[in-house]
């Protein structure tokens, strides 16, 4: 993710408005409450069978915005699958190009682990490079893996997301939202089929977004935070990264965060409570939750259920 935005804003804040801040440096959506479903934790385990796909250009985007989400849906049977789509080069500190790769890297295959996904595939494009990849072809690639594992949910960045101001985000996004109904047409790629696929549209779509966007779903993830919590630790590199930064541009006014010194480890913890923690109780604060976490979320279409069971006739 870009966390340009935000560090300016948490260190000339002193950080004392971290808990209003969005991610990234943009302010959390307004959403009309009255309108958004709240999505709570389900012990009959209505994912059993079916799949989801978190895809990001960035590893850090999943943990961030729908780690207790993600969660929420392997606890409820869901087999999950991350697509990372950029080979994060450009998020570390003080490593270079290299070294930042094998170590985010690293980092990811540790998220998988720690979240409970089943693999990892990573598209491997250069970060912060997106807008000069063709959108046709990280859209075939994407409806090869729908085809291939059978997604059914995805969870991914909001292509209609405001103010967006990283290529890396709304190019993954434009590619994934037409992946989904792209991979359910026989006519789209048919090559495909050759190498065993069939076709497969995806029917969920859960979008989060950094700045404002039209809220309609919003999902209690009080239960599993500190899973949550877990998940956004595994990206040591880029937390790491954020915490040295913000640190850098206080040390620039004179300030300094005692939290955030001293033990790495520690530090990143409190970076996570400060940033992402707080902002999800807020978050879950407009809605009468502890912690929640807000989504666009695009449904199966019904539009012809009623037609069916009037109509339809055994064959």
């Amino acid at each position: 993710m870009e966390r340009r935005g935000f560090l300016r804003m948490s260190a000339a804040a002193g950080l004392s408005g971290a808990a209003q801040v969005q991610a990234g440096g943009q302010t959390p959506a307004s959403p009309a409450s009255s309108q958004s479903f709240i999505e709570r934790a389900d012990p009959n385990q209505p994912g059993r069978g079916k799949v989801f796909a978190l895809i990001t250009p960035h590893l850090d985007d999943g943990p961030i915005f729908a780690g207790g989400t993600l969660v929420k849906m392997l606890n409820e049977g869901y087999t999950g699958y991350f697509i990372r789509v950029s080979n994060d080069e450009k998020d570390s500190y003080n490593l270079t190009l290299g070294e930042t790769v094998l170590a985010n890297e690293q980092d990811a295959a540790r998220f998988v682990e720690v979240a409970g996904l089943k693999k990892r595939y990573d598209l491997n494009y250069r970060n912060h490079a997106l807008d000069d990849v063709s959108r046709m072809e990280i859209r075939v690639r994407l409806m090869f893996l729908f085809r291939l594992l059978k997604v059914d949910t995805v969870l991914s960045y909001d292509p209609w997301g405001h103010y967006e101001e990283n290529p890396d985000h709304y190019v993954t996004a434009q590619a994934v939202e037409a992946a989904c109904w792209m991979s359910g047409d026989h006519l789209d790629f048919p090559e495909q089929f050759d190498a065993g696929l069939n076709v497969h549209a995806v029917t969920q779509k859960y979008y989060f977004a950094r700045g404002p966007q039209q809220v309609n779903r919003v999902v209690d993830i009080s239960p599993l935070i500190k899973r949550k919590i877990a998940c956004i630790g595994s990206c040591r590199t880029m937390i790491t990264n954020m915490v040295r930064s913000t640190n850098d541009a206080l040390t620039a006014q004179g300030l300094r965060l005692a939290a955030f010194s001293g033990d790495q480890e520690a530090a990143n913890d409190a970076f996570i409570q400060a940033a992402f923690i707080e902002r999800d109780r807020a978050t879950g604060a407009r809605y009468g939750l502890d912690y929640a976490e807000e989504f666009h979320y695009i449904g199966p279409d019904t539009s012809l259920d009623g037609y069916i069971r009037a109509h339809a006739e055994k064959i």
